[in-house]
C-alpha cells in the first residue's frame, strides 16, 4: 500500500519485501539501536503508525499520527545527510507540524551539530534507552554482581534438570504460538505486542528469526526470539515465561544466546518505557551501557 499524503515525499507501508533494500541503508554506520532495523520497524509499524520513503538515496522513517515525527535520516552511499534534514523540515512545513526527530543516537547528534552548529536543542529521551548487555556475562553470570541471577537459574536447573531446549522451526512453531497465546491468556492481553507477534510468526522465515522455547515435563513454558541489530549485537524482541517457575527467565536468556549467539559481543534487551519495576528488572543484569536515544527539536 502507498499512502500519499505529503507533497514532498510518498511515504509506504512495511512490506516484507522490501527489507533488504531497507537494511542496507542501515548498514553504513553500525547502529546499536533496535529502531534501525527493518525487522523493528515492520514488527510495530501498526502500533507506532510507522511509514518509509527513500528520496535522493536518503531513507527517511516517519510515525506518529497526531504528533507526526522523523526518525533521523539515513543517507546512502554518495547522499547527504545534511540534505535530509532538509528534505524532512520540508515534510513536516508542508504538513503544517513542528520539527521534531526521534531516537537519535549521540554519533547522530555529533552530525546534526556538525552540518547546523547551534541550531537544535537534544533533548534526552531517558525512558527509551536501550540496554546493552555484555553477550559473555549474559550467559555465565559472573561474579558477585550476579549472584541473586546465577542463584535462580541454579535452582531451575536442579529442579527441572530434564527440561528440554528447543530452537524454534516450522514444525513446532504452531506449540509456541500456542505458548504464548496461554501466557497472554493469564498474564494479561497487551494487543499491539499480540499483533506484533503474529505479525513475526506469519513471517518468520522471511524476517530470519531465531527463536526458541523451554519445555517442561512436554509443556512449552518459555518462549523467546531475537536477530541481530548489527554483526556484533543481538537483539532480544520477546521473551515470556512462567514467573512461578523461579529461574525460567534465567534459563532462556542463558540458552538462547549460547545457541544463537554466543559469538556476539553484546545484547540488546531494549528500553524500560520508564516503567519503575521493568527499569529495576534491567539494571539488575548489569548493563554494558546503554544505546541512547535524544529527541532533536530546534532552539526557541
Amino acid at each position: 500500500m502507498i499512502i500519499k499524503e505529503m507533497l514532498i515525499i510518498e511515504f509506504h507501508a512495511f512490506d516484507i519485501k522490501d527489507r533488504d533494500y531497507i537494511n542496507s541503508f542501515f548498514k553504513v554506520h553500525h547502529y546499536e539501536g533496535v529502531d534501525c532495523s527493518f525487522n523493528t520497524l515492520f514488527l510495530w509499524q501498526h502500533a507506532y503508525h510507522t511509514q518509509w520513503a527513500v528520496e535522493e538515496n536518503i531513507l527517511f522513517i516517519r510515525a506518529g499520527e497526531d504528533q507526526l515525527f522523523f526518525m533521523p535520516p539515513f543517507a546512502g552511499e554518495g547522499a547527504s545527510f545534511g540534505r535530509g534534514l532538509e528534505l524532512i523540515h520540508e515534510c513536516l512545513d508542508a504538513a503544517g507540524k513542528p520539527f521534531i526527530l526521534k531516537s537519535a543516537s549521540p554519533w547522530v547528534t555529533e552530525q546534526i551539530e556538525n552540518h547546523c552548529p547551534g541550531k537544535y536543542d537534544f533533548i534526552p529521551d531517558r525512558n527509551g534507552w536501550e540496554y546493552v548487555y555484555r553477550t559473555a556475562d549474559m550467559i555465565s553470570l559472573p561474579g558477585k554482581k550476579f549472584r541473586m541471577k546465577k542463584n535462580h537459574l541454579n535452582s531451575f536447573l536442579r529442579q527441572y534438570a530434564d527440561y528440554v531446549y528447543e530452537p524454534i522451526t516450522m514444525e513446532n512453531i504452531e506449540d509456541a504460538k500456542a505458548g504464548i497465546a496461554e501466557w497472554f491468556e493469564s498474564h494479561g492481553h497487551i494487543e499491539e505486542e499480540e499483533k506484533a507477534l503474529q505479525l513475526c510468526f506469519d513471517n518468520w522465515e522471511a524476517l530470519q528469526m531465531k527463536g526458541a522455547v523451554i519445555r517442561i515435563y512436554g509443556k512449552v513454558e518459555a518462549f523467546t526470539n531475537g536477530d541481530l541489530v548489527n554483526p556484533d549485537m543481538a537483539h532480544i524482541f520477546f521473551e515470556k515465561a512462567n514467573p512461578e517457575i523461579r529461574g525460567l527467565y534465567q534459563a532462556i536468556n542463558r540458552d538462547f544466546l549460547i545457541h544463537e549467539f554466543a559469538d556476539t559481543e553484546f545484547v540488546n534487551r531494549e528500553e524500560d518505557l520508564g516503567l519503575e519495576g521493568l527499569r529495576q528488572a534491567k539494571m539488575e543484569y548489569n548493563p554494558d551501557h546503554f544505546a541512547e536515544k535524544y529527541d532533536v527539536v530546534l532552539k526557541k
